[in-house]
């Protein structure tokens, strides 16, 4: 009896132990610092540091510090980087397009880096409405671009190692168009001294690049992406923004067609009455309706904000976003204090006057165009951003209020070619 109890002793202490030794194996995987690969690749060279991808080692560095994770970064070509994430040798690499042949094994994080591509081609070349067939085609190697092009079934005719080379087999003409960033391009054009306007562009999309984690690595650290992905934003060193030349084209395409809007029948006179009603609100007053316009929002209840706002003026609204063929996304219009007056679609808070999109413009001069940052939109896959513009009357210009507009950059980037 006392043979099978010391036994049962020691397989139970032995089990003790796995269990225990399982659950070490699985902390220690938790914990263990997450091994990183890149190429450090970016639109402008293949190995070298540059552009929007030297901020991203501090970016990095913030994050896992406040994840409380080590962290290293290895140097290594793309096709290796796949290979060693498809066969558990390294947690993730970056910064990464979205790849079919790495998603059944790897998870992109939300956008660390937003790139603006567009096609360039020599002047005394026609543009077609397709560059896929009878055109040649160049590509950094290993570049985003190379790896894009590939997975959209582009035939790639001649690689180089950067962008300073592209440039000059595009000069040469043995090549016909590049595929780059625009920013990148410009920077290598200035390298070359040669003008970035000697040759024609033309806005492609908006690319996100992020870090493709390994699955299993996810699998043992459950929490770790949506953490990861919620720290991205407060520790980026420059935020998702239009450039100037983005920003003027944009200002072109609709600055006119904004103008007309901004004198919509009833719009001046609609104001003026909402204005003498709320400049008596305190402010505790309009915490409370922008608490239970919130509270409302948040319980698909409309029957609160539709009271609060112009409906005859809403459907002005919807009619503008609705003919807009999906460049305007919504449009908002508030009274003196940031208050809605009237909306295209239903918001979130009742209360603009405390965000940038109001106090950027409100009583600034009326040609004022204010461009926010570009949010993206994984659910829709939309690049917007909010613009506004400030409200005056028409006689003795007092301002009025402020309207806002949602835009898709993407399309109106694309019409403004």
């Amino acid at each position: 009896m006392r043979l099978i109890l010391l036994i049962i002793m020691f397989c139970s202490g032995n089990g003790l132990a796995q269990v225990d030794g399982a659950a070490e194996a699985e902390s220690a995987m938790e914990n263990h610092a997450v091994n990183l690969a890149t190429n450090i690749s970016s639109a402008f060279t293949s190995d070298l540091p540059s552009g929007n991808t030297q901020n991203l080692l501090p970016h990095l560095q913030c994050i896992f510090k406040q994840m409380q994770r080590d962290y290293s970064v290895h140097v290594i070509p793309w096709r290796r980087a796949y290979q060693d994430v498809k066969s558990n040798r390294i947690d993730g690499f970056f910064t990464a397009v979205p790849m079919r042949q790495v998603d059944p094994y790897a998870v992109l994080s939300s956008p660390l880096v937003l790139e603006s591509w567009y096609w360039f081609w020599r002047v005394d070349t026609i543009a077609p409405e397709s560059w896929r067939e009878g055109y040649k085609l160049g590509s950094i190697l290993g570049s985003q671009q190379e790896t894009w092009l590939g997975e959209a079934g582009y035939k790639v005719d001649m690689s180089a190692n950067n962008l300073p080379q592209l440039i000059k087999l595009l000069q040469s003409k043995r090549i016909d168009v590049i595929l780059a960033d625009r920013e990148h391009f410009v920077q290598a054009a200035k390298e070359l001294k040669i003008d970035a306007n000697n040759f024609q562009s033309r806005f492609f999309r908006y690319v996100p690049l992020g870090v493709y984690f390994n699955e299993q690595f996810l699998n043992h650290n459950p929490d770790f992406l949506a953490r990861f992905n919620q720290l991205i934003t407060g520790c980026a060193t420059a935020r998702f923004s239009v450039s100037d030349y983005e920003r003027q084209q944009i200002k072109e395409l609709l600055m006119r067609k904004i103008e007309r809007w901004k004198r919509l029948p009833k719009l001046e006179a609609v104001l003026k009455e909402r204005n003498l009603k709320t400049r008596r609100f305190s402010k505790q007053e309009i915490a409370e309706r922008d608490k239970k316009w919130a509270q409302a929002f948040m319980q698909d209840d409309f029957s609160y904000s539709i009271e609060l706002v112009d409906q005859e003026l809403s459907a002005h609204l919807r009619e503008i976003k609705k003919q807009s063929q999906d460049v305007i996304t919504e449009i908002i219009v508030t009274d003196a204090r940031g208050l809605n007056v009237a909306i295209s679609d239903m918001t979130s808070d009742y209360w603009q006057g405390d965000e940038e999109k109001f106090t950027a413009v409100f009583s600034q001069p009326a040609n004022t165009m204010h461009f926010g940052d570009i949010n993206y939109d994984e659910s829709t896959k939309r690049f917007q951003l909010h613009l506004s513009v400030p409200l005056y009357t028409e006689e003795k210009f007092e301002p009025l209020g402020v309207m806002v507009f949602g835009v898709d950059v993407e399309k109106v980037l694309s019409q403004a070619q």
